[in-house]
């Protein structure tokens, strides 16, 4: 049956409409929403400036370091009597109010101090936590009896707070000792970040049972406008002070931040805690007459709010931003600033992104079915498709959020759509299956493929060497090239790696950027594909040492392209291989555990700092031509069953006496280390890294763990495997 006009055009917009609808209900809109704000904050942010009310007294690495060695400090944590004489410090200069980003809520001996200077300033701020757990009726009456009133004390009571439906909390982490029962003034340092764990909303105040707990934040706020009201009205908090009125916008109870841009964040006003130190002790050796002359004179805290935070890598407390990782102050302070300044984003409301595309996709449609111009048909659809994401950057500059997720979804697939339609009734291009295996296989096996097209087309499970690899840190690389140059580097590299894949009868599966995805043992079956898939490896390492010492020779790219390494993850087993697509476009490519374990031992030899990494299965068959290292036990994300990986060294007879003699104590260590036996283990790393003669992260990691399990030992059910919880 032919369809009419109006037929077409109405499945040109329903099925983008349904898919989006669908996409929107189950959440996936929303992740997609979040990122594209991230790409707005990064390249069309709004340049609002910090607020001037705020320092950050940072504990950060040139603190730690300086003072590791001193009994007064000692690593990290700090003991707590050092806080006193920098608390009173940073009050000289009548500071609003000193808040701790930094938890105290384990008893300490060194308490006592950290109390009174809190009692004596009343200006000290200490941070609380909350959680929710199962918990049974006892145990919640008893979490709730043991909370110090004078936290409960520190509660604020919003008018209309319960329109909101606040999730409550039923756990609530408070500072020990008897710091939590006579802290002048508390506030959460909770916060809950979206699914992909980037913190893009915070909670103005927190709901502990029927008490609402403030944020840093608020707290912050509050001490620079006292907040003499605070009510909820249609879904915003407003906040009543004697000279300044906010209305908070809350999405589902949380603000969305306004991140200022990397440059402001890099420089708001921060000064390491070593400057104060110093400070102290220029004054008390009377080094300085003048409290100008001073590292971090007090002057500089006049008025102001000061968080103490750390961005120290030991003290493990990072926030992840649309800028990646970031000191855990970062959250809190943006947050301050944007209650300070009134920096708020007017998110538009969830139904204008498909109100928008409503009214688009009809368009694409006419556009396709009814203009004349088949230029037209085309450049007009595409240039909405360009122009409404740039609209929507702008816009964002103005703090103005317009939704960019259901367009970019359903705008796209209307469009290739339209395409389709046109490809249909002006004729379709005829994919033939060995132009596609020209460009995957070497050119002797596309003939023996096409003998059975059909068993080629079907495909079915073969036992296959998946093959990963991905250059190291090739972000960094790529972020420093022009176009032209990174286009240059990717087709003489990739190419480079192609040959040597297709020569050891490898099948490309697919490039994915600079990673390359390869597969041995199909379409066509050969018994020794573990073995091409070593082979294969070790000639691309290298190649790609030929590939650096040119590009260095002749001064090409740039430095770091110069010294890139790349890493390689193999695995053998069976897998689901064949032609994956539609009809008319299709590519032979690989599912199933075996394959994704060969990704995650790529990703894993990052974190052993070799360059081929190979599974139990792809060792047994290849060690009798290959020279091997057993590395570890583990378990990678996603798998429950342990695995052996080793590393590929080199082929059997070619392997410098060096390293042979490096890896077998290397792999006696190993097993004195599965024997629990960690002294010996540490002595047989050490001589293996000696034996070595060079850095060995392996090594690096087993030692650091047997320190670990010296100190504190695992249960008597320890199997020796390492659970390795990223990808």
């Amino acid at each position: 049956m032919k369809l009419t006009k109006l037929q077409v055009a109405g499945i040109i917009c329903f099925f983008p409409i349904l898919l989006t609808s669908i996409l929107k209900y189950n959440g996936t809109l929303n992740s997609l929403e979040n990122k594209s704000m991230d790409w707005r904050f990064k390249y069309a942010n709004p340049g609002h400036k910090f607020t001037d009310k705020l320092v950050v007294v940072d504990i950060d690495e040139t603190a730690l370091s300086a003072y590791a060695s001193t009994p007064l400090f000692g690593r990290w944590p700090w003991k707590r009597s050092v806080y006193a004489p920098i608390l009173e410090y940073m009050a000289v200069g009548n500071p609003k109010l000193i808040l701790f980003d930094i938890m105290f809520f384990e008893e300490s001996p060194e308490d006592a101090t950290l109390i009174q200077a809190s009692q004596d300033l009343g200006i000290v701020s200490h941070a609380i936590n909350l959680n929710r757990e199962e918990l049974s009726p006892e145990e919640d009456a008893a979490y709730l009896s043991a909370v110090p009133k004078n936290i409960i004390e520190k509660a604020v009571n919003p008018e209309n707070i319960e329109s909101l439906g606040i999730n409550p909390y039923n756990v609530l982490l408070y500072p020990a000792n008897k710091l939590g029962k006579v802290a002048p003034s508390i506030h959460a340092v909770t916060y809950t970040p979206d699914d992909d764990g980037v913190a893009r909303r915070g909670s103005l105040l927190f709901r502990y049972k029927d008490y609402y707990l403030p944020s840093l934040a608020y707290r912050a706020y509050d001490s620079q406008h006292p907040v003499q009201k605070i009510k909820v009205d249609h879904e915003k908090f407003i906040l009543e002070s004697e000279n300044t009125h906010r209305e908070i916008p809350m999405e589902d109870g949380s603000f969305r931040l306004d991140y200022y841009d990397v440059k402001t964040l890099d420089n708001m006003p921060r000064y390491s805690i070593s400057g104060i130190i110093d400070s102290i002790r220029a004054l008390e050796a009377g080094e300085v007459t003048e409290l100008s002359q001073l590292k971090v004179p007090p002057s500089v805290f006049e008025d102001k709010v000061i968080i103490i935070g750390t961005s120290a890598a030991s003290t493990y407390d990072t926030r992840l931003t649309p800028y990646g990782d970031r000191p855990g102050y970062t959250f809190h302070a943006v947050f301050y600033s944007n209650l300070m300044e009134n920096h708020i984003i007017q998110m538009a409301k969830p139904w204008v992104g498909m109100v928008a595309l409503l009214l688009f996709l009809p368009f694409v449609a006419y556009m396709s079915l009814y203009s004349k111009s088949i230029s037209l048909r085309i450049a007009a659809p595409l240039a909405v498709m360009l122009i409404y994401p740039l609209l929507a950057f702008l816009l964002f500059k103005f703090d103005i959020h317009l939704p960019i997720a259901e367009f970019s979804v359903g705008y796209p697939l209307g469009f290739l759509g339209s395409l389709a339609y046109l490809t249909l009734t002006e004729g379709a291009e005829k994919r033939k299956y060995s132009k596609v295996l020209s460009n995957m296989v070497d050119p002797t096996i596309i003939s023996e493929a096409l003998n059975d097209l059909e068993a080629l087309k079907r495909g079915g499970e073969m036992e296959i060497t998946a093959f990963f690899s991905d250059v190291a840190g090739f972000s960094n690389i790529s972020e420093q090239l022009s176009s032209k140059d990174l286009a240059a580097l990717l087709n003489e590299y990739l190419s480079a790696m192609t040959i040597i894949l297709k020569h050891n009868k490898g099948t490309l599966d697919k490039y994915i950027g600079d990673a390359v995805v390869g597969i041995f043992g199909a379409p066509i079956e050969r018994k020794e594909h573990d073995v091409e898939a070593a082979n294969a490896s070790l000639e691309m390492i290298e190649k790609l040492k030929d590939l650096k010492a040119y590009w260095t020779e002749h001064n090409l790219y740039i430095k770091d392209a110069q010294e890139m390494n790349v890493r390689i993850g193999l695995n053998t087993g069976l897998a689901k291989v064949g032609f994956m697509g539609t009809e008319n476009l299709a590519s032979y490519t690989m599912m199933g555990d075996t394959v994704n374990l060969a990704a995650r031992l790529e990703a894993a030899a990052k974190d052993y700092g070799v360059h081929i990494l190979i599974s139990e299965s792809t060792n047994k068959r290849v060690i009798e031509k290959m020279f091997t290292r057993e590395l570890d036990a583990v378990r990678v994300k996603g798998k429950n069953e342990p695995v052996r990986i080793f590393e590929l060294i080199s082929v059997r007879g070619k392997t410098e006496q060096s390293i042979v003699e490096s890896t077998g104590l290397y792999e006696e260590g190993f097993k004195l280390y599965l024997d629990r036996d960690w002294k010996k283990a540490i002595k047989k790393f050490e001589d293996s890294k000696k034996a070595k003669g060079k850095k060995d992260k392996a090594v690096e990691m087993l030692i650091e763990r047997c320190q670990f399990y010296i100190k504190d030992p695992p249960e008597d059910s320890w199997d020796g495997v390492f659970t390795r919880e990223h990808k």
